[in-house]
């Protein structure tokens, strides 16, 4: 048996730039890796299972790793018999991407298990067709994503800080909260400049980022808006990560955010960039 760290992600600002005919959106935003796993554990078998340790998340031909294997094969010619079982500790709705992880994670394990027949950019092309989060999961460091977020560019900026997010134990609908973008919150290209520049600094780029899709997820789930102003009541710029229902904050918490989430029954996870 193997044990694959599948890590979740974070936004540092997304912005909707465009609605576009296929019924998707263009989006742009920077996303980072945090030191936040799931565990994927993966033995032989006869046949294609996958499992999981929580019970909100679909399971065999539903499930997302399933799906991916099978757009392997059907991309490589390859048959790919494994027993996955895949230990859920990122919070699932929560904008953390821990579903797009662990199909990206798979996706690069058996291509590399099978003498790597896909290059980056297939396996980016691949992952795309699956689910618009998973072609940044092939990458490391900062990365920019735009278009549906199968175009990326890479930054050669990797941080360190530490952060910590908290999920409210409510998780957000991804598609819900798209179908709520109307025009009026399309962002200008140009208009974006000025953060590319910020982004040396983790810090100030925080400062000044905003996030179309949590901006709705907060105006219709109360609970997030209440995390939001509990840290930054404790004087923490919070940023809400993907559609939510994740905060995340740059920096260490304090003894008075662990007292909280606890009262709270809010989950705090302390990570760092990776």
């Amino acid at each position: 048996m193997e044990i694959l760290l599948s890590p979740a992600k974070i936004n540092l600002g997304l912005w909707i730039t465009e609605k576009r005919p296929d019924g998707y959106h263009n989006i742009y935003t920077y996303m980072h890796k945090v030191s936040l796993y799931d565990r994927i554990f993966v033995k032989p078998s006869p046949i294609l299972k996958v499992s999981s340790s929580n019970p909100s998340v679909p399971e065999g031909k539903e499930n997302i790793v399933y799906k991916a294997v099978k757009e392997f094969e059907n991309y490589t010619g390859l048959e790919v018999n494994l027993e996955i079982f895949i230990e859920k500790n990122i919070p699932v709705g929560a904008g953390l991407g821990g579903g797009s992880s662990n199909a990206a994670t798979i996706l690069k394990y058996i291509n590399d298990k099978f003498g790597k027949p896909l290059s980056e950019e297939e396996l980016i092309k691949l992952g795309a067709s699956i689910g618009s989060d998973i072609p940044f999961f092939f990458k490391e460091g900062l990365v920019k994503v735009t278009g549906k977020g199968d175009i990326l560019e890479d930054t050669d900026i990797k941080y360190e800080n530490p952060v910590f997010i908290i999920y409210p134990n409510i998780p957000s609908d991804t598609k819900d909260i798209y179908s709520k973008v109307d025009y009026k919150m399309l962002t200008k290209l140009e208009d974006l400049a000025k953060i590319d520049s910020l982004i040396f600094d983790v810090n100030k780029l925080v400062e000044n980022i905003e996030n179309t899709l949590g901006i709705i997820a907060k105006e219709h789930i109360g609970t997030i808006r209440e995390v939001l102003n509990t840290v930054e009541y404790l004087g923490y710029i919070g940023n809400i990560t993907g559609s939510g229902s994740a905060v995340y904050v740059i920096g260490e918490p304090g003894n008075e955010v662990d007292i909280i989430c606890k009262a709270k029954n809010w989950k705090l996870f302390k990570v760092k960039f990776i």
